[in-house]
């Protein structure tokens, strides 16, 4: 079991990988850190290195497929010896470091940075994001409300009725992918 991260995207492509060999394939299972539970959430099989070549060339079959065994995925993740506040505490950390990188008042770039920080502390299972959010960033929860309000407002994040969350947008995913010079820095 590995965690891995992305070192140049945003910090939602944190979390942990299986790696299973099945025959002449190899397969990868991968769910965010620390998420709610449940099984993995991509799934991907490539040849191994060490593979017969000929049994490659036929393709995957139905007998490789139903290999795949997801629920020996979910009791390794259970059984990890890493308590989930040890990984929080470390993606909290990164987090910090992803959001101080954030050019100073409230940007598109900014809005983009806090949503997908936002949407990450809400999908591993934070019952008080904002509060969460407070501790990450030393920003007070009323500010930061304002900010997420903001977002929103300015089509980075969807609004969920009657709870936290929502999903980044497709705007956000632009900016966070990277801005033309002097592009996003206007201030509300």
């Amino acid at each position: 079991m590995e965690i891995t991260r992305s070192p140049d995207g945003p910090p939602s492509r944190a979390g942990i990988e299986i790696h299973r060999r099945i025959g002449s394939w190899k397969v990868t299972m991968w769910r965010p850190v620390d998420s709610v539970g449940g099984g993995p959430q991509e799934i991907r099989i490539e040849p191994h290195e060490d593979g017969d070549p000929q049994e490659i060339a036929r393709g995957l079959s139905s007998t490789v497929l139903r290999q795949i065994d997801t629920r020996s995925f979910v009791e390794m993740l259970d059984a990890a010896p890493a308590g989930s506040g040890q990984a929080v505490e470390e993606e909290a950390g990164l987090l910090r470091g992803w959001l101080a990188d954030a050019p100073r008042g409230v940007t598109d770039r900014y809005l983009a940075m806090l949503s997908a920080v936002y949407v990450r502390v809400v999908e591993i299972g934070e019952r008080a994001p904002i509060q969460a959010l407070e501790e990450i960033t030393n920003t007070k929860q009323a500010t930061l409300k304002g900010h997420l309000r903001a977002a929103r407002k300015r089509g980075f994040l969807t609004k969920v009725e009657g709870k936290a969350g929502g999903q980044l947008t497709e705007k956000a995913d632009e900016v966070l992918r990277g801005m033309k010079s002097g592009a996003g820095t206007e201030e509300v």
